[in-house]
């Protein structure tokens, strides 16, 4: 009997999700019966309008595709998949019995992994298996690295909220219900959602975090589609096993909110165009900044999602309510710089971490640790100073009241880009992050303010 090489896979998730395309009958039997063997859900079409619909019905992770069969050839079939957009979640292995040289090329240039010669070897075919799945996490874990913040791994500091907020987050990752959070902005509540991820068995699938208005603007993109003419797969497949952060929710669309209901209360999701609910293992964590009941108060958000979500609120506490951590978190900040930036590290005095501790931080967690960055790369003795922490407060203070400074020693192009990222981060804050609802106030159309925000290099969720 052989051994399940994935023994050490998080109990909660099947070793892979594969479908076997063949129109040979003893091929799909053998091959189903030896990768269930092994652990893995296995589903197996026939022909090409079997495939299409298992594929469509549910994702898989790895395709065996016979290369020959009745009514169309399995090049033209990965052709479709790469349309629908199936190959940005899906690993495909061509088989063929009399395959040739330009045939592999041609299934290669179109997307497909490899190219397995019949007969089959069972012993290559696991390998070959087990090898397709580490590349498509490789792929995704590095996509993920690539687009990860730098941040806190667990909230840091010795107060008694801090070690709360620590054993809170222990006692929630060994369970996966959905989880609220909330707070003032720039507080950490995605450290948090990160930290929570992290220490979970959960840890080494993907993690997404998603502004509600977009989420609610690019549903098709997320979901995927079903029509006639215009099948594709949803974004929403690429988290499958990890954990989706939604900021600011009480800004999603009633369609965005049927969405969040489906995947709280059905452990599933619907594409665009279709009713058929298809399962997904995900967990999910909402973050807001508001009452939430007083939007569904008014007709703004729906109660039974509150309701649900509302049996997990868990309150991430303001920077200016544990100003004791506001040391170790500088250090922490300190290192995190000279690790990630190449920054040279600066001492922070007891003075200098006293004044730090009577500054109110009204950007909280993302103001401090921006400060930090900005005396570490605009200062140049080893010691910081306390006119230099003053001057940087100061500026900071302008910055989160919305009394912008004016820096005469730059020039008007530069002076007008600076008032521009000051107005719109300002109108960001104001708005939780919409960018809809800044578009409106500001005057500016929305297409044009997305690449005003890109050339700027301003995060709508993250505007501080």
């Amino acid at each position: 009997m052989r051994t399940n090489s994935r023994s050490n896979t998080p109990p909660t998730h099947a070793p892979g999700k594969l479908l076997i395309v063949d129109d040979e009958k003893d091929i799909r039997s053998l091959m189903q019966e030896i990768f269930s063997e092994e652990g893995y859900q296995v589903m197996t079409a026939a022909n090409g309008v079997q495939a299409r619909q298992a594929w469509r019905d549910n994702v898989p992770d790895v395709i065996f595709l016979d290369v020959w069969m009745p009514d169309i050839d399995g090049v033209s079939l990965l052709q479709e998949m790469q349309k629908e957009q199936l190959l940005e979640h899906t690993i495909v292995i061509m088989m063929s019995g009399h395959g040739t040289i330009e045939t592999a090329i041609q299934a290669t240039r179109f997307g497909a992994y490899d190219f397995l010669e019949k007969p089959l070897s069972l012993a290559k075919l696991i390998v070959t298996a087990e090898r397709a799945l580490e590349h498509n996490r490789l792929q995704h874990e590095n996509k993920r690295l690539k687009e990860k913040l730098p941040g806190l791994v667990m909230p840091i500091g010795k107060s008694k909220m801090m070690r709360e907020q620590r054993d809170t987050i222990e006692r929630l990752a060994k369970y996966t219900m959905p989880i609220l959070l909330m707070g003032e902005p720039g507080v950490g509540k995605h450290f948090f959602a990160n930290a929570l991820h992290q220490v979970s068995n959960r840890k080494d699938y993907p993690i997404v975090t998603i502004h509600a208005t977009p989420f609610s603007e690019q549903l098709g993109y997320w979901l995927g589609v079903t029509a006639e003419k215009n099948i594709s797969v949803g974004h929403i497949e690429q988290i499958k096993g990890g954990t989706l952060v939604l900021s600011n929710i009480e800004h999603l669309s009633e369609e965005a909110q049927a969405c969040l209901a489906d995947l709280i209360f059905e452990q599933g999701y619907r594409r665009q165009g279709s009713d058929k609910l298809y399962p997904i293992d995900l967990r999910v964590i909402c973050t807001t900044g508001v009452d939430l009941e007083q939007a569904v108060m008014q007709g703004q958000f729906r109660d039974d999602l509150f309701k649900r979500l509302n049996v997990m609120p868990i309150v991430v506490p303001a920077l200016r309510q544990h100003n004791e951590d506001i040391p170790e978190l500088v250090n922490h900040f300190v290192d995190h710089f000279q690790h990630t930036e190449s920054l040279q590290p600066r001492h922070f005095s007891d003075e200098v971490l006293g004044l730090l501790r009577q500054y109110a931080w009204p950007g909280n967690l993302r103001e401090l640790q921006n400060l930090v960055q900005r005396l570490l790369i605009l200062g140049t003795g080893t010691d910081v100073s306390e006119e230099e922490v003053k001057h940087s407060l100061t500026q900071s203070s302008q910055q989160y009241y919305n009394s912008a400074a004016i820096d005469t020693t730059v020039n008007l192009k530069v002076a007008k880009e600076l008032f521009e990222a000051a107005y719109l981060k300002q109108l960001l804050r104001e708005t939780s992050g919409s960018v809809s609802e800044t578009a409106k106030r500001s005057g500016i159309e929305r297409t044009h303010l997305y690449r005003k925000l890109k050339s700027l290099e301003i995060d709508p969720k993250d505007p501080i």
